[in-house]
Formats: structure tokens, C-alpha cells, sequence
């Protein structure tokens, strides 16, 4: 395994800037304008009624599988990121060492969670990244507010797309098409996705949510020492090349999501396009990048049925300005 020197240092979030900043698309393609020039919700604009309807008819068995980490302080976070820290303010050993209740007899538990609203399964909105000074359907960067107060992300918060992302969902198996595992930093291409598509006999349709399975969490998980893990995370991972983001486009996808940390290679085989895969699918395209996904027990479900098509709900939190959130993607086949 490649170690943290030469990858740990271009994870920072100076680095994102600037490799954002490069735009490193000569020839991109668009959704600006496709949905009027006051559109904040992108791609997620094609789950219509008539998409919804037709993905619930893919329900045969009523089988459910979580597609999220367990959110705690374990899991793998992106390296410029902390974990999430629950933290508990009462409890009932508070009562047993002599605590009384305000309440009387009733008597209850309570507590918080302090944590990145993308450090565990997670979707970043719109006005997560970019490059230049633009976002999506060319809204201005100064529109992300640095105090809550402010409103956060007053254009492309998350909360644009409360109701999004319930449809139809397909798993696409890339570390099956490949023999089992990907190697350290490989980069996904477009014929990768179109040889799993073929191998799974498999079609991606209009507003479908796509999920990439990598293997990269598994893999974290069986990891045993917290500087194991560390190590894990700040070493290149595989991930989606820039040639997906044509495919992405050309497929009308809603959204886009996978079992690794950034959706995309890290690094990239041409360090200029590092994290470009970001500006091109979040600004040009509108199109939603889904991190940190489980999909061990779908894929294993997949392998065994052949259906690897799905009814999928992943509407994010409800969070006003936020530029990203954590959520509990359910499939249910």
C-alpha cells in the first residue's frame, strides 16, 4: 500500500480549491438553464411522478437494505474531517448513582451528536464544490455565508432536494466486473461502467440514482487499529474517472454515489483533474455525489437474483443552507 506522504498532502482543502479552480474541461457538458435560470435542485429534477411510480413496480419481494455506515466515531471520515461524536447528557446510570428526575417518576434518556454533515453516508448538494467563481446554473459563490445566521448556503442547500432521490436505483458492480477487487487508486472509466452495465445485463434510465461499488469501505472495516485505518484513508482509493462524467450526462442520471470516501479516484492519474470530478458533476451538470455507502449485502442480493435495478429511498435531511447531509439510504426489492 502506497503510505500518507505523497497523497496526505493533496487531500487538504487547499488543494480541493485548487484543483476546483482549474476546470480542468475544455469541452463540458451543461444542465445550466435546463431548468430555468432560478433552478436549485439540478438533476434531481428528473425523478418525476411518472419515474417514481415506475420504480416502485421493481418491489417483488419487500427485502430492505440499509446502504448506510453505522454513524459513529469509527467510521471512515475524509481526512480534512472529524467524526461524529455522540455524546450523552443523561442517562439512566445518571439515575442509578442518584440522580432524581424533574419529572417525577418519569424518567428519560437524552442525547446530542456533534459532527461534518458529509462525514458518514452522505450527499453533497450543490453548493458543496465548484471551480472559478461560479456554481451551479451560475450562481455566485459568495452566496455560501460563512455564519449560520446568514443562511449557510442561501442558493443549492441541500434542503432544495428534501423530497429527492426516491425512485429507482441501480447498483452497478464494478469490483464484480473486475474479478473480485480493485486496486489501490484505480480509476474507474466509462467502459468499466458500460462492460459492468452489459456483464449485469443491467440499463440505467432517466432521474435513475447510480450507485458505483469500489469496495473501498469494506475494505476499511476490516482493518483492525485506529492508525491502520488512518493510514487507509489517506492513501490513494479507487474511484470514478472524468470519462464518467460524459456517460453521467449523456444517461440523465440524478445522482451519483459509491462505497469510497469521494466518489471519485483519489488522487487522480493527472493531478490537474484532481477532485474535477466534483466541478464537473455539482456545477456543470447538477448532478448529486453520494460518499461513504454500504453495499455489501445489496451487491450479494444482486449477484443472487440478477436484478440489480431497485426501488430506491435516499432523501436527504431537512437542513436549511446546509452543503451536504447525512442520511439512511433504504433499497427495497
Amino acid at each position: 500500500m502506497t503510505r500518507l506522504p505523497s497523497i496526505a498532502a493533496s487531500l487538504g482543502i487547499a488543494s480541493i480549491s485548487l484543483a476546483l479552480s482549474l476546470g480542468a474541461f475544455a469541452d463540458k457538458p451543461s444542465n445550466w438553464g435546463k431548468w430555468g435560470k432560478d433552478d436549485e435542485r439540478g438533476a434531481a429534477n428528473y425523478i418525476q411522478p411518472q419515474q417514481i411510480v415506475q420504480a416502485a413496480k421493481l418491489i417483488k419481494s419487500g427485502k430492505t437494505f440499509s446502504l448506510a455506515i453505522p454513524l459513529d466515531n469509527t467510521g471512515p471520515v475524509f481526512p480534512s474531517r472529524i467524526a461524529p461524536q455522540h455524546i450523552m447528557v443523561a442517562t439512566g446510570a445518571d439515575y442509578t448513582a442518584g440522580q432524581t428526575s424533574p419529572y417525577g417518576n418519569a424518567k428519560f434518556a437524552d442525547d446530542y451528536i456533534y459532527m461534518p454533515l458529509q462525514g458518514s453516508t452522505q450527499w453533497d448538494a450543490l453548493s458543496h464544490a465548484w471551480y472559478g467563481d461560479t456554481l451551479y446554473n451560475g450562481v455566485d459563490q459568495g452566496a455560501i455565508k460563512s455564519a449560520p445566521a446568514a443562511g449557510g448556503a442561501t442558493k443549492l442547500g441541500i434542503e432544495n432536494v428534501k423530497t429527492g432521490f426516491v425512485g429507482r436505483g441501480v447498483l452497478i458492480d464494478v469490483v464484480a466486473y473486475k474479478g473480485g477487487s480493485l486496486p489501490e487508486g484505480y480509476a474507474i472509466s466509462r467502459a468499466d461502467i458500460e462492460g459492468a452495465l452489459k456483464k449485469q445485463k443491467s440499463a440505467v434510465k432517466e432521474g435513475d440514482v447510480v450507485i458505483i461499488r469500489t469496495g473501498v469501505v469494506p475494505d476499511y472495516y476490516k482493518l483492525a487499529g485506529p492508525a491502520e485505518k488512518m493510514q487507509f484513508i489517506a492513501s490513494p482509493q479507487a474511484g470514478i474517472d472524468l470519462d464518467v462524467v460524459d456517460w453521467a450526462a449523456e444517461s440523465k442520471v440524478s445522482g451519483l454515489a459509491a462505497d469510497n470516501i469521494a466518489l471519485e479516484v483519489i488522487p487522480n492519474p493527472s493531478p490537474e483533474k484532481t477532485f474535477a470530478v466534483h466541478g464537473a458533476l455539482l456545477k456543470d451538470l447538477g448532478i448529486y455525489i453520494g460518499e461513504i455507502w454500504w453495499l455489501e449485502e445489496l451487491a450479494a442480493d444482486c449477484a443472487a437474483d440478477g436484478r440489480y435495478e431497485f426501488f430506491l429511498a435516499a432523501q436527504p435531511l431537512n437542513i436549511t443552507g446546509a452543503v451536504g447531509s447525512p442520511l439512511n439510504p433504504i433499497a427495497v426489492k
